[in-house]
């Protein structure tokens, strides 16, 4: 049986310095869980890009504003990283190529199954690692250029 353990803390969202902090608490809980190293790197770049979005594109960033980070690991090899904030005017938008914002979210989508849902007050959005592998009936994704045309 697979255990799964549960972690979650808040950072101040009006001070872009605790996505920082937010990294390192990722780092210690899931070098303390002995999380697989490869996904620990996944983890935290999840963890980077999800807080700084709150950070700069919710409510959380206003003065006051907070953030929480929820780390579910599932033995050593799958991790569960969500970001909860305080809602913001849009919902979180996957772009990619050569799109202003966005493109954190699409490295979090290409690195395991991301997924953002409404809350009371805010909204959360957490991604699922590591991606599944695909199968023989999933068709290869397509390549991209940088400027996001079809290569």
């Amino acid at each position: 049986m697979i255990s799964v353990k549960h972690f979650e803390t808040a950072f101040a969202g009006d001070d872009l310095r605790t996505v920082a902090e937010a990294r390192r608490w990722a780092r210690d809980v899931l070098t303390g869980a002995r999380v697989a190293d490869e996904l620990v790197c996944d983890a935290l770049t999840c963890v980077s890009e999800l807080a700084t979005n709150a950070a700069r594109h919710t409510a959380s960033g206003q003065p006051g504003g907070k953030y929480r980070v929820v780390l579910e690991v599932l033995g050593q090899a799958r991790a569960h990283v969500e970001v909860v904030d305080q809602g913001g005017e849009r919902a979180p938008d996957v772009q990619l190529g050569g799109a202003e914002s966005g493109r954190g979210l699409w490295i979090c989508a290409t690195l395991g199954v991301l997924q953002h849902a409404a809350t009371k007050g805010g909204r959360r959005v957490w991604v699922d690692l590591p991606h599944p592998a695909p199968s023989a009936a999933t068709p290869s994704p397509v390549a991209h250029s940088a400027d996001g045309s079809e290569r």
